[in-house]
């Protein structure tokens, strides 16, 4: 009995710290790509405004850019906002 209470407890222990670990990941690689598309809109915006004279009406590189970091960023704030949630529902339960 006291070995399966034991090998239950570091089977809990370890998979709560992965979660943990994969949780920080999300978020450091939200920010990080929250703020290269912060970065590539602006620098967009910058080269539209320097060619609206021209009439091309074409996207650049960093608005493509831009565009394609969403494609990322949303599932990113799914799980951000998941964690969110459950770390509230923690804090009520206690």
């Amino acid at each position: 009995m006291v070995s399966t209470v034991t090998t239950t407890t570091v089977t809990t222990i370890a998979s709560t710290s992965l979660a943990a670990g994969l949780g920080l990941v999300a978020v450091i690689c939200l920010i990080a790509l929250l703020i290269a598309k912060e970065l590539a809109d602006a620098a967009g915006a910058e080269i539209e405004a320097n060619l609206a004279g021209a009439g091309l009406g074409l996207l650049s590189r960093a608005q493509a850019l831009g565009r394609t970091l969403s494609v990322a960023i949303v599932p990113l704030l799914l799980v951000f906002g998941f964690i969110v949630l459950v770390k509230i529902m923690e804090v009520l339960a206690a």
